[in-house]
């Protein structure tokens, strides 16, 4: 028998007792507490895509397809699920993705979001756009490694602000393809726009010049090719990660102009709609580069059994954005580090009952035998 005190403390499953003195159990939880704080505008800001968000659906639903087979009496006991990636030593695959406005969610945005990566060991990318400085969020915490950049404006104003990351102490670039036009209905019928303290944070004389900043809001003038990514990546400080590739053509111009790591994501269905969901592109892509190159995955990240299913495929890490706003919403850094915990939970179960001691031994292996092998978008 247990008192009133202790059923208070637990949740029972079937043939299994979960105990926690946790004010957030589970990811749902976290999920309903965000929708309940944030309300439908900012609901809609941060769950939002563009059109028909076909693709903000089919990011999430895609991970269903690949049918994971649990071997009987294989099971791992406490699996290890600690990494390497790009010589940062993380607790699991995991890294905070680059989300902006996160002062929307709470006052603290991403110096909240850094101090609870560090406490739950791992990384975080921070925006160009964040709320606050990029000094301030690389002060706030050692979460802060990776510092997200777009290739606008003129080759002097990428490498000033490149060097201003450098000085903070970023130990890598993030940058990702310039801006088209994002037609994100849900927004554009509530006229909604996020309110920040200071839009130009790290705009204006200390980071990218006013023009690159006008060619940003208005989208002004011609995108870069890959000879400006090429000669960018040539004079930073910095290695530099690209981000927003989606086809094999991608990962070979981004490794081609010296990429230290290939970023797979169609930026959570935000951009264009109907774009493959990355799930479905990353063995494909792993196929083409082979084993020695680096590779984060995002878009979709739902589940610790999400982050098995893309290592499994190919990807060395995975980062989560709206599931970091989501903990952000519902408890500022306690939220976002019980976001980091429940996925490393439900990643060490998921490896324990494939028989997987350790994230390297995710292979297509534990997939159903029909659905191994398989490469490319849109294999079933």
């Amino acid at each position: 028998m247990t008192s009133g005190n202790e059923k208070s403390d637990m949740v029972s499953g079937t043939g299994t007792r979960y105990e926690s003195q946790e004010r957030f159990r589970s990811l749902r939880g976290i999920r309903e507490e965000a929708a309940a704080v944030l309300g439908t505008r900012d609901w809609d800001y941060l769950w939002c895509g563009v059109g028909d968000e076909v693709t903000v659906a089919w990011n999430s639903d895609r991970f269903a397809a690949y049918q994971l087979a649990a071997p009987l009496f294989a099971g791992i006991v406490k699996p290890d699920t600690s990494t390497t990636f790009l010589g940062m030593t993380l607790r699991l695959p995991l890294l905070i993705a680059p989300f902006g406005n996160d002062a929307v969610f709470h006052p603290d945005g991403h110096l909240a979001v850094g101090r609870a990566a560090a406490s739950a060991g791992i990384a975080q990318m921070v925006p160009v756009a964040a709320s606050y400085r990029l000094e301030d969020v690389a002060a706030a915490s050692a979460a802060a490694k990776v510092f997200q950049m777009t290739f606008v404006g003129s080759d002097r104003s990428v490498q000033t602000m490149i060097e201003r990351a450098a000085a903070a102490g970023y130990e890598y670039i993030c940058a990702s393809d310039s801006p088209t036009l994002q037609w994100r209905e849900r927004l554009i019928e509530s006229s909604y726009s996020p309110v920040r303290s200071d839009p130009d944070v790290n705009f204006g004389h200390r980071g990218l010049e006013r023009e690159a900043l006008e060619e940003l809001r208005n989208f002004s003038r011609p995108r870069w090719g890959w000879e400006d990514v090429r000669s960018a990546i040539r004079e930073s400080p910095l290695p530099v990660i690209i981000k927003g590739v989606q086809s094999v053509a991608d990962a070979s111009e981004a490794l081609e102009a010296g990429a230290a790591a290939l970023y797979i994501s169609n930026y959570g269905g935000r951009e264009v709609d109907r774009v493959p969901a990355t799930i479905d592109l990353v063995a494909g892509i792993r196929d083409a580069v082979g084993r020695d190159a680096s590779i984060i995955l995002d878009s979709g990240i739902r589940r610790g059994s999400d982050i098995a299913t893309a290592l499994a495929l190919g990807a060395d890490v995975v980062a989560v954005g709206r599931l970091a706003a989501l903990g952000l919403a519902a408890g500022g850094e306690y939220g976002v580090r019980r976001v980091i915990q429940l996925l490393e939970a439900e990643l060490a179960s998921t490896m324990g009952r494939l028989g997987c001691s350790a994230v390297g031994d995710l292979s297509r292996r534990v997939f159903t035998r029909e659905h191994r092998g398989k490469s490319g978008p849109w294999v079933w």
